[in-house]
């Protein structure tokens, strides 16, 4: 069995006058894409904010452990243990600075040693052409597809063992998701440890290991995703399995076959 890299156990979090989760319960492991499914308000982020630490000022963890590598967390962990891909990365990056610039001084505040043709092979690996032009480009000039692969390479240059996606795909058009979701399935086959949160059940058919369905702050239902049919599937995963007709599934035209290949 892979490495366990997160563990979620009993997880409750809340403001001083209402709960938002319930008693949220799972591993994530090496090699390994989850996703978080829901509609929105379910607690998909709230969850994800949890494991990173960064819980809104009013809201407080109230039970449960999450731990890291069977460690409690600290603040070296985010960079050099855990990354995120943001839904909107150009909030990620400011507009005053180069890309070149910010990824320096990312690398630097997590004790990388930055070096430009590193970057730029990376920045290729995840099929930007012209690296050098992007390190030296600023964020308004890039796309959302472009910044969130610029998002993956930090990832890959801080050697994060676990990276949690939230939204990834949502502002970018058919083939961005497509190619985004491709990178991610890349992640996964190098070992990473992938939480990928979502609304579209599609894009988690089209490359989640498991599912963990949520729904008002809790995990209803949790499957390997060849079991999404199963007649023991709770209600509202039936519910979201019928408002879904897969249809970007077709124009995506990803071979599901290469998950695990």
């Amino acid at each position: 069995m892979n490495e366990k890299l997160i563990s979620v156990n009993n997880l409750s979090a809340g403001t001083n006058s209402r709960q938002i989760l319930y008693n949220i319960s799972f591993d994530l492991y090496a090699g390994e894409i989850l996703c978080i499914l829901g509609q929105s308000g379910s607690g998909k982020t709230m969850t994800a904010l949890s494991i990173l630490n960064m819980l809104p000022a009013n809201v407080m963890q109230t039970e449960g452990t999450i731990l890291y590598n069977n460690k409690p967390f600290s603040k070296d962990l985010r960079g050099s243990f855990i990354s995120t891909i943001m839904q909107s990365p150009a909030s990620c990056f400011d507009g005053v600075f180069t890309i070149g610039t910010q990824f320096k001084d990312i690398m630097n505040a997590n004790n990388k040693e930055y070096s430009e043709k590193k970057v730029c092979e990376i920045l290729e690996k995840v099929e930007l052409a012209n690296p050098y032009d992007i390190l030296n480009s600023y964020a308004f000039q890039l796309s959302g597809g472009m910044l969130q692969r610029v998002m993956i390479a930090i990832a890959l240059s801080l050697e994060s063992k676990v990276i949690i996606a939230d939204e990834p795909t949502s502002d970018l058009d058919v083939t961005g998701q497509k190619d985004i979701l491709n990178l991610i399935i890349k992640l996964k086959k190098e070992n990473k440890a992938v939480m990928m949160i979502t609304h579209n059940l599609a894009v988690a058919k089209a490359c989640a290991d498991k599912t963990a369905v949520m729904e008002q702050g809790r995990i209803v239902d949790m499957f390997n995703i060849e079991e999404m049919h199963a007649e023991n599937r709770h209600a509202y995963t039936k519910k979201l399995i019928a408002a879904n007709d897969c249809l970007y599934l077709n124009k995506w035209n990803i071979n599901l076959g290469e998950k695990n290949a």
